[in-house]
């Protein structure tokens, strides 16, 4: 049976040290009049049958019944002989500091619900930090009769058994499309660590913090949400273009219209059948009486004010159009008057006219 020094102390010189056994193996000889001395972030637990029956927090303690009268019902028959009588003990130093850098991340991907494409495949990875706060819990359940145990050799195992399904819950109850999920990485560890306080403290620990530094999907879902996202981009500055347009008493269709009367325009020998104009051209021809059938369109619009088709009204009532309406005709004559389509004196009658009704 191995007997312990005078002074009983354990410095860790790496700082990953959870616990350490004296001696590492069974029971040492402790001389009554030996010192204990516990430093700052450590608890010293003297055992007795594998059982925790003495704890000592920071400080220097003489060991004897007289100085500590813990000790009393801990050696109640243990004791023999006078003196320096020696009593067998096992002592662990459980480290209370904090136990910070500790990592976690997902080996395989986990999906997470989403409001666009149902389920995404997602890895993450983060940090994590705990402390013992119950070494008389910590000891027994989780360090056993190791004679060294380090935080190496529980960070695997709360990373696999506790923080990924701790961290899938928690993306399912934050209820976000995966896209807005970078805003919300605080919110995340502060969710994981609040699910899992409980079943941290039936093992003597406290999970300190939770930080998630990471969230990714595969290259697939990745191109598929950006082809959605400029999609839906697309669609908005299309929406914004139409309320735009059609304040200003025109649309999409319209100036559609009037570009291509200006296209003709330049072109003018597009239309006959390939003099002056390489109007041979199958596709020339296609575009040309494309353009040729929009013109009527283009041209009803523009005359389907009441006072200027007889055909509309044949009584020639008057209508006063509203003001917007004018507006736009004068853009869309002005347009007509650019592209060539009617002279001068045709843009000048027809202006008159509109002028008239205001």
């Amino acid at each position: 049976m191995p007997k312990l020094a005078q002074i009983i102390e354990y410095r860790d010189p790496s700082g990953d040290v959870m616990a350490v056994r004296l001696p590492s193996t069974g029971d040492g000889v402790i001389e009554w009049g030996s010192q204990l001395i516990v430093r700052e972030g450590q608890t010293a637990l003297f055992f007795r049958d594998g059982k925790p029956m003495a704890k000592f927090d920071p400080g220097r303690y003489v060991l004897t019944t007289q100085e500590i009268p813990i000790l009393t019902k801990f050696i109640t028959g243990l004791v023999y002989g006078k003196g320096n009588t020696p009593f067998r003990a096992e002592v662990y130093f459980v480290a209370t500091q904090l136990f910070r850098d500790l990592k976690w991340g997902t080996p395989e991907p986990v999906y997470i619900p989403d409001p666009v494409l149902m389920q995404i495949p997602v890895r993450s990875f983060g940090r994590f930090a705990v402390q013992v706060t119950d070494p008389a819990i910590f000891v027994p359940k989780v360090v056993g009769t190791r004679p060294e145990f380090r935080s190496g050799d529980i960070e695997d195992y709360l990373r696999s058994q506790y923080l990924v399904s701790a961290l899938t819950d928690a993306f399912a109850s934050l209820q976000k499309p995966f896209q807005e999920l970078p805003r919300y990485l605080r919110e995340l560890g502060i969710g994981v660590r609040g699910q899992l306080a409980p079943e941290f403290a039936s093992l003597g620990l406290d999970i300190v913090e939770v930080s998630v530094n990471s969230v990714s999907t595969t290259e697939e879902i990745q191109a598929t949400l950006n082809r959605n996202a400029a999609i839906a981009s697309e669609l908005a500055a299309k929406a914004q273009g139409a309320r735009m347009l059609a304040q200003a008493g025109t649309s999409y269709q319209q100036v559609g219209m009037t570009d291509a009367m200006k296209t003709m325009a330049a072109n003018p020998g597009a239309t006959d059948g390939g003099v002056g104009g390489g109007g041979g051209n199958p596709m020339s021809t296609g575009v040309n009486l494309g353009l040729a059938m929009m013109m009527p369109q283009m041209m009803a619009e523009m005359m389907r004010n009441p006072q200027l088709n007889p055909a509309v009204n044949p009584a020639g009532v008057a209508t006063v159009p509203t003001g917007t309406d004018v507006v736009a005709k004068l853009k869309q004559l002005k347009e007509l008057l650019d592209a060539s389509i009617i002279s001068q004196d045709e843009f000048d009658k027809k202006k008159a006219e509109l002028m008239a009704m205001l």
